[in-house]
């Protein structure tokens, strides 16, 4: 099983990841962990995160042949990236969030120096521009909280059977 969560930043990925690789016991990837860990003190730049998009792969594909389940979590904004993991056929989730929202919840967070690119205002345009698609499910992460999002992954898992 590979789940791939996609988003724009602060709409609540890494939570969701996280708290479903718990429920479920498989390896939770996230681009941000993955870029700090291959590129420490590197630029946020696209190329830094085409590294980091090539790592995950690398090690989902590792964990798919070994029979392993893998959630990745990470923007997947480009179609580049999610087209790199079509061989793996994931489960397409997408969290969705509102511009305000989403500020509102990179304010609470504060500065990230692992982020320094990662501003008030890329985090709004990030959220009224994120192309949301063809995702088996859209998670509202406004709406629902993170308990109730990893409840609606895990019965679309149930229910295909993915």
């Amino acid at each position: 099983m590979v789940i791939a969560i996609a988003g724009p930043p602060c709409a609540g990925k890494s939570t969701v990841a996280a708290a479903l690789a718990r429920r479920l016991g498989v390896t939770h990837l996230s681009m941000d962990g993955v870029r700090r860990r291959i590129l420490p003190g590197a630029a946020h730049t696209r190329a830094d995160r085409q590294v980091a998009y090539r790592a995950m792969l690398m090690a989902a594909e590792l964990l798919h042949a070994a029979g392993a389940g893998v959630i990745l979590d990470a923007p997947y904004g480009h179609q580049e990236d999610r087209d790199a993991l079509a061989e793996l056929r994931p489960l397409w989730v997408e969290c969705r969030v509102s511009p305000d929202e989403a500020v509102r919840r990179f304010r609470a967070r504060g500065f990230d120096a692992e982020r320094p690119d990662l501003t008030e205002e890329v985090v709004r345009e990030s959220a009224e521009t994120y192309r949301y698609r063809d995702a088996a499910i859209v998670l509202d992460t406004e709406a629902m909280d993170v308990e109730e999002c990893v409840n609606a992954v895990e019965q679309l898992l149930h229910r295909d059977r993915f």
